[in-house]
């Protein structure tokens, strides 16, 4: 923000020089051409990393620039000094808000130099016909106008940009880039409230990876990473639209199909239990790769389900089934 304050200001100065010297109004253009100067000394500091400098540089030069101007040029009867108004908003964009004594700081510094400038300041100028004066003012609304409008735009995608990193970490696990249990379990209940609503069959499946802890005692924590990761990326790419995939903990994930009957979640979860036997995750110091398996487990809607977490509790009674009768298996629960 202080990059293109700075850049805007060189802008304005730029070409008000350049109108200024075009009337043969010397004195005026040399001021705005020095204002210019001063605006890109501030850019530079910025880039150069001075960014404190930088921020604390601007409300000073614009508060000279604008005293100078109403004194010596346009007179307070033009408005001019409502320029300074553009110091609150820039406060705000300019300093982080952690830092609310300097942005108080900046305001009430603004408010003293637009008190100055009304109470010393000539009512008019040689300079400062009627016309002019009704010039300035015009141009000095639009500046502010568009200063504020910019910063405030600024200030509103910054918040948008947080929000939506908030809301990513919130919902996605950091590892797997997959939905995290909060989130997962949240559209469990969505799928299961519309499955009730509509009279429609939806299931969920656990899966839980073989002998997960052997891979991380022998291999360490990092290959165990790589092998979670490659994992939930199978099951992302075997999940159809509409479907959720979330880790639920550990070595654990959770699948939500919505609409979809007991046997067809059976042979969608036994085609990924293929898919993730299938997979072979090679270390760079060693030539066999490493080989995981799944056990999953299934289980669907019924008439008399009341809440959700019946339909997981039978999910995971079905994994543990698959367990017992020997893992790399989907089982489904059949219980009435």
């Amino acid at each position: 923000m202080v990059n293109i304050t700075y850049l805007l200001s060189m802008l304005v100065g730029t070409v008000s020089a350049m109108i200024f010297t075009a009337q043969g109004w010397l004195v005026e253009s040399l001021l705005h051409w020095a204002g210019a100067g001063v605006s890109c000394i501030g850019f530079l500091l910025s880039i150069k990393g001075h960014s404190r400098s930088a921020r604390v540089l601007f409300p000073f030069a614009c508060a000279l620039y604008v005293s100078l101007c109403t004194f010596l040029f346009y007179g307070s009867d033009s408005h001019f000094p409502w320029l300074l108004i553009i110091l609150a908003a820039y406060s705000v964009a300019g300093f982080r808000v952690e830092s609310g004594k300097e942005q108080l700081s900046v305001c009430w510094f603004a408010l003293l130099v637009f008190a100055f400038n009304k109470l010393f300041a000539p009512l008019t100028t040689g300079y400062a016909s009627k016309d002019v004066q009704l010039f300035v003012s015009l141009a000095t609304f639009i500046a502010a106008m568009i200063m504020i409008v910019l910063i405030t735009g600024v200030v509103v995608n910054k918040l948008r940009k947080l929000n939506e990193h908030l809301r990513y970490h919130a919902e996605v696990d950091d590892l797997t880039k997959v939905s995290n249990r909060r989130k997962v379990l949240a559209e469990a209940v969505n799928v299961f409230a519309d499955a009730v609503i509509s009279n429609q069959r939806c299931c969920f499946a656990i899966l839980d990876l073989d002998h997960f802890k052997q891979i991380n005692d022998c291999f360490g924590h990092e290959v165990g990473d790589r092998v979670l990761q490659r994992c939930a990326q199978t099951m992302q790419n075997a999940a159809r639209r509409g479907d959720w995939v979330g880790r639920y903990g550990g070595e654990e994930f959770v699948m939500v199909l919505p609409n979809t009957r007991l046997q067809e979640a059976f042979e969608i979860m036994e085609s990924l239990r293929v898919q993730i036997g299938d997979l072979r995750i090679y270390l760079d110091d060693q030539d066999a790769p490493i080989a995981v398996t799944t056990s999953v487990g299934v289980a669907e809607i019924k008439d008399n389900t009341l809440r959700y977490e019946q339909i997981l509790a039978r999910a995971d009674a079905a994994l543990y089934l698959a367990k017992k009768n020997g893992r790399n298996r989907v089982e489904m629960d059949l219980s009435e």
